[in-house]
């Protein structure tokens, strides 16, 4: 009688580590977008403060994008849920434009940033600027490819969102549960 293979563990969840990047990116995400969208709305002489916190948070965002896939290469997602191949594939195409925007919205906005000859204030220390500033004719389009890709980004995971809450009310699977802390499981 030959050994069956070994088969790697499938967890039914994902990991404290993967919920944890997923959740403080989100509320990162919609910090940066809430900071980026009202900071003409606050006295001029918070300017600086806004914007050097709108650029550490997206700097943030994009160090725990590169930490989600150093953890995702390590560790296994649990299974997709059963269903149609259109629904798995719509899944993979949301999450992979998801992480795309995740990417490209603080690149854009650090290369803005950087062409503006901005430095970036972290608080205890400051990353001074890199070059001279370019004219803001040719910045602007940068400045505005951010707006557009933070936009979009937003669209995409209020779309995530709704598909979440289309799988735990509608289909009633276990999608969303999958993604929230282990208290929050048990009671859904």
């Amino acid at each position: 009688m030959t050994p069956s293979p070994i088969r790697p563990i499938v967890p039914a969840a994902y990991d404290a580590v993967s919920r944890s990047l997923h959740w403080s990116m989100a509320a990162l995400i919609v910090v940066a977008f809430a900071l980026g969208l009202t900071v003409d709305l606050f006295p001029k002489s918070w300017d600086h403060a806004l914007v050097e916190t709108h650029k550490v948070i997206g700097t943030a965002i994009l160090l725990l994008l590169f930490a989600r896939f150093g953890w995702r290469l390590t560790h296994r997602a649990p299974p997709p849920e059963e269903g149609p191949a259109l629904l798995a594939l719509t899944a993979r195409a949301g999450h992979a434009a998801l992480y795309l925007a995740m990417l490209i919205v603080p690149v854009l906005g650090l290369v803005y940033a950087v062409r503006r000859g901005q430095g970036l204030d972290f608080g205890l220390f400051a990353l001074p600027q890199l070059q001279a500033a370019e004219p803001r004719a040719v910045t602007r389009p940068i400045r505005t490819w951010h707006e557009w890709a933070a936009y979009a980004l937003i669209a995409l995971a209020c779309l995530h969102a709704v598909a979440a809450c289309w799988h735990h009310f509608i289909r009633k699977d276990g999608v969303l549960r999958r993604m929230l802390p282990d208290s929050s499981r048990a009671s859904l």
